[in-house]
């Protein structure tokens, strides 16, 4: 884990900074930071500066890379041969219709998950968590909570849900596609995150909708697809 350093930090409604240091994510979208005098506080990581998101983005990155390596030799983390169990927290789970979507996902067709594994929802606290006979089916268990439409950060050092590439690709246009909307509470999360990144103005969001029109000017598709995976949602563009 790498040591935290006092810098300064700064409001982007407004500019004003404060000296603390990063202390770490209490999610995926709240910062933690301590001040010299010990007092710690939570930090909407959509009120920083770019630039102390920047700071995050590379702690973070640091920390996975060290997360994903055993016995500090730098090899990576072998996945399990036998029953293996994973937790996903931060998934989107606002209603019933969400829930179903991943405890039927041994049923559906399209998957192809071991039909052994099991998916225990809990709505209240955001988590997936996963139990498999092997690793690899795990993982294959992990990848189909994405390919559905959920996103959620694993507990397991090698078993995750892969990484977006680190680029910005900007547009003024984008269809978001792969996530799924039940309910009016789905789309309201959904429009919240994206309309988060900077540029986006318009999201044309419906319920059942399989692509979703996003408009802006000179927004970065990339970091839309970032933000629906901080609110839970995983997702595809075009």
């Amino acid at each position: 884990m790498l040591r935290a350093e006092l810098r300064d930090w700064t409001r982007a409604s407004d500019g004003k900074k404060i000296s603390a240091e990063y202390v770490g994510m209490k999610d995926e979208s709240t910062v933690q930071i301590k001040m010299a005098n010990g007092n710690q506080f939570d930090v909407p990581l959509s009120g920083l500066s770019e630039a102390d998101r920047d700071y995050i983005n590379g702690l973070k990155t640091a920390d996975k890379k060290e997360m994903a390596t055993s016995g500090g030799t730098g090899e990576p983390a072998a996945i399990p041969e036998g029953e293996t169990t994973v937790t996903l927290s931060g998934v989107h789970l606002s209603c019933g219709e969400c829930e179903d979507a991943i405890t039927g996902i041994p049923a559906n067709e399209e998957v192809k998950v071991d039909p052994a594994v099991k998916y225990v929802v809990d709505s209240k606290a955001g988590t997936v968590t996963i139990t498999a006979p092997t690793g690899k089916a795990a993982k294959t268990a992990v990848d189909a909570v994405s390919r559905i439409g959920f996103y959620g950060v694993s507990d397991h050092p090698s078993i995750k849900i892969a990484e977006l590439k680190d680029e910005a690709f900007l547009s003024d246009t984008m269809r978001v596609r792969g996530v799924q909307l039940f309910c009016r509470k789905c789309i309201k999360e959904f429009e919240k995150a994206v309309e988060s990144v900077k540029g986006v103005e318009e999201v044309e969001a419906k319920i059942g909708a399989t692509a979703i029109q996003v408009t802006g000017e000179g927004f970065d598709c990339n970091a839309v697809i970032k933000a629906l995976r901080e609110a839970g949602f995983s997702a595809t563009f075009s």
